[in-house]
């Protein structure tokens, strides 16, 4: 996806975020470096992968900080772990299996709400419970879950790519549901990147013991040139693929070629040019095949 204009001061936010621990000289040279990044390369040709990794590499080099929203992750990966046990409950006493799935489904999606920086939207860490169960419940911008269970039901490997650290709890929920039909690989980030799930955050929460790990890539989504070969293998190969969030849409709306409906999106479009480019009302949750 090309950057909005709209982009630009959501991604200055999200930069003042990454170095809100530090001293205010370190901010004022954070703002004003990217402020002449964005002053030389903010243009319709680039995407919104290609500027965010520019602004992360140069605040990475500013705050020698090569994780700086670690202390965000864990509080709210600890925040998500008290909701989990309702959750998977609720998954649980929902006998049949195809809604069985489809509630996984929306408990996997609504975990897509734990991510910070977005300017149109701030979770509350404090009300997660209620956030997570409202929006489980809640209805679909764009519902595809019924093309997703079958796309499921007939595949033998199934790869499931990550989005932010502590959706990671409720992914838990969903790759069970997904273990009774294929074989799953889960594809976190490399490293740490903002507050995406990286292989750390994916042992923490014990998906390791679940289910094979393939790294994934050192930027967000999927960025096909910065992806690991074991990831790329794994693409071609799988039956279908999962994949969560915006920075995912944002990617994979450059490769067409690469998806050929055999991705199933799970996303809330939590900024404005996000939910103009796929066709939602700010703030809609989609399930949709790519």
């Amino acid at each position: 996806m090309k950057v909005y204009p709209e982009c630009g001061p959501c991604m200055i936010n999200r930069a003042l975020l990454f170095c809100r621990e530090g001293d205010e000289e370190t901010r004022y040279k954070v703002v004003k470096e990217i402020c002449s990044l964005f002053g030389k390369d903010f243009s319709r040709e680039l995407t919104t992968t290609e500027i965010a990794d520019r602004r992360n590499k140069l605040i990475e080099v500013i705050t020698r900080d090569p994780d700086p929203m670690r202390g965000l992750k864990e509080e709210s990966m600890r925040e998500a772990e008290k909701v989990y046990p309702d959750a998977e409950e609720y998954v649980k006493n929902t006998k049949d299996h195809k809604e069985r799935f489809k509630a996984a489904l929306k408990f996997a999606l609504a975990g897509n709400i734990v991510e910070f920086g977005a300017r149109d939207h701030k979770p509350d860490l404090k009300k997660l419970r209620e956030e997570i169960f409202s929006a489980a419940r809640g209805p679909l911008a764009i519902d595809e879950s019924d093309k997703i269970y079958e796309k499921v039901r007939k595949a033998k490997e199934i790869l499931y790519v990550t989005d932010n650290a502590a959706e990671l709890v409720f992914d838990r929920i969903l790759i069970k549901e997904l273990q009774i039909y294929a074989k799953v690989f889960v594809a976190p980030l490399s490293k740490p990147v903002q507050d995406d799930a990286s292989i750390k955050e994916a042992k923490e929460t014990g998906i390791d013991r679940m289910c094979p790990i393939i790294p994934r890539s050192d930027s967000i989504g999927v960025w096909f040139p910065r992806c690991t070969k074991e990831f790329l293998k794994k693409w071609d190969e799988a039956d279908f693929i999962i994949v969560k969030g915006m920075g995912c849409y944002e990617t994979l709306t450059e490769y067409p070629e690469k998806t050929k409906g055999k991705v199933g999106l799970l996303m809330k479009a939590k900024c404005l040019p996000v939910a103009t480019d796929i066709g939602v009302p700010l703030g809609g949750t989609v399930m949709k095949i790519l």
